[in-house]
């Protein structure tokens, strides 16, 4: 086979001898006992458990932590933006509370002027000529006296019936009488 390997490359090489890479020895095992013994073997396997379950916790604490920062971060922007959006509601609230302000001073001054500008003869020059219209004759004019009481409705003072009393109360009612 390995002739047939040479000769597919260009070598003559006739007959069986050819180079043989790596090891032709048996694999032999060593008769002797390992320098460890078994309670080093079981020792050693121990360690090796620890070792992996302790790398397994610290992994899983890393896991954890890793978990937590993500929640806090989470929870930071989320407060962050809660924030921004009180204070640009407090900013709207300005402005609108601003915006009123100036609204009732503008009232106010509106109200000021038309109180100037109620003038009661040209009211009156005004609604005769340019309305039509006229003083009342004094038949016309029908006076109503209105009562100074006041409008609430006004409840009779609770009477309780006498018939409903026990016979010892009946007389001492009696008694009080004479």
């Amino acid at each position: 086979m390995a002739a047939k390997k040479y000769n597919r490359y260009g070598n003559n090489f006739k007959g069986s001898s050819y180079y043989a890479y790596g090891n032709v020895a048996y694999d032999v095992q060593p008769e002797y006992t390992p320098y460890y013994t078994d309670e080093e073997e079981k020792n050693r396997i121990a360690e090796e458990k620890a070792q992996k379950a302790e790398n397994r916790e610290s992994r899983i604490t890393a896991f954890k932590l890793i978990i937590i920062m993500i929640i806090l971060f989470a929870g930071s922007i989320v407060f962050m933006g809660m924030n921004v959006r009180v204070a640009n509601e407090r900013v709207e609230l300005r402005k609108d509370k601003n915006q009123l302000a100036e609204l009732k001073s503008s009232n106010a001054i509106l109200e000021a002027e038309l109180t100037e500008q109620i003038d009661l003869g040209y009211i009156k020059e005004q609604a005769t000529t340019r309305l039509g219209m006229a003083e009342p004759q004094p038949y016309q004019i029908v006076y109503i006296d209105v009562p100074k009481q006041s409008y609430t409705v006004q409840y009779a003072a609770d009477t309780t019936n006498e018939d409903n009393n026990s016979g010892f109360l009946k007389f001492k009612s009696r008694l009080k009488k004479d």
